[in-house]
């Protein structure tokens, strides 16, 4: 055989080597590719956004010092806490009350499981409640607090 017909063979072999190589590759690129009966039913428009909506966002809490509590009336927001901005140290040592546990009651603070967490007020339907706080003092502090949506 010569060098030249040497060649030529060489070259088709190495062209069917690639031919075989691409249409391998295309035969499993394929069966990763959806069927045509996997594909949604929903058109784009009408399928479901990938992004939270409103109701699925977690607000921040209304954080608030007890003594600027006192005869005020008080907003929180439903899906929120009113968290009390109290001293460290003293967060178990106060205690709190609603007049319609519907609307809000009061979460008292202190440590658990390793966490020290502050004493508030969890907001459970729109409307007013009033609200006493009493410190660890002993002073007690009168407020109205007023769920709304969010």
């Amino acid at each position: 055989m010569s060098p030249s017909s040497r060649k030529k063979v060489l070259v088709k072999r190495s062209l069917a080597l690639r031919l075989a190589l691409v249409v391998t590759a295309g035969v499993l690129l394929a069966g990763c590719a959806p069927a045509a009966s996997d594909t949604p039913v929903a058109p784009a428009a009408d399928a479901p956004s990938p992004a939270a909506s409103v109701d699925d966002q977690a607000f921040a809490p209304t954080v608030v010092s007890p003594e600027d509590l006192d005869g005020k009336d008080a907003t929180v927001k439903i899906g929120t806490s009113l968290v009390l901005a109290v001293p460290d140290g003293t967060e178990a040592e106060w205690t709190g009350s609603t007049a319609d546990v519907a609307i809000a009651d009061f979460s008292p603070g202190g440590p658990s499981e390793g966490s020290v967490f502050r004493p508030g007020f969890l907001p459970h339907e729109i409307g007013q409640t009033a609200a006493t706080l009493t410190g660890p003092d002993g002073k007690t502090l009168r407020f109205t607090l007023s769920v709304i949506a969010p």
